[in-house]
């Protein structure tokens, strides 16, 4: 019997230490998109159906729908801020650390290292 083997062909980055930041950029959304977690880096939480404004009472549907999306984006969130985390040399890792989303620390990498390469 034949039997093929899937491998994943997608190596994650190596660590950024501070130089050639959009090499490094570029690499990390691949890893990030072939993860399933890259959506995090520009999408916010989905919004709970009671706080929006002018909508009717949402149903249980919508509410069950809701919570599945919000569980779903706590958990790519979390992986996608641990993944960006352990792609950062220790000293980066140690400052980047405090911040508590994926986004926040893509945008301050990004407001960081792409002024100086500018």
């Amino acid at each position: 019997m034949d039997q093929t083997i899937l491998k994943s062909h997608v190596e994650k980055p190596e660590k950024f230490k501070g130089s050639d930041f959009r090499r490094w950029q570029q690499k990390m959304l691949f890893y990030l998109t072939s993860l399933h977690v890259s959506y995090v880096l520009t999408n916010f939480k989905p919004v709970d159906p009671y706080l929006v404004d002018g909508e009717n009472v949402p149903t249980e549907a919508q509410m069950a729908k809701y919570e599945r999306a919000t569980s779903q984006w706590n958990h790519n969130e979390y992986n996608c801020r641990n993944y960006i985390l352990n792609a950062l040399d220790d000293y980066l890792y140690d400052i980047y650390s405090t911040f508590s989303t994926a986004m926040k620390i893509w945008e301050s990498l990004e407001k960081k290292y792409r002024t100086q390469v500018a």
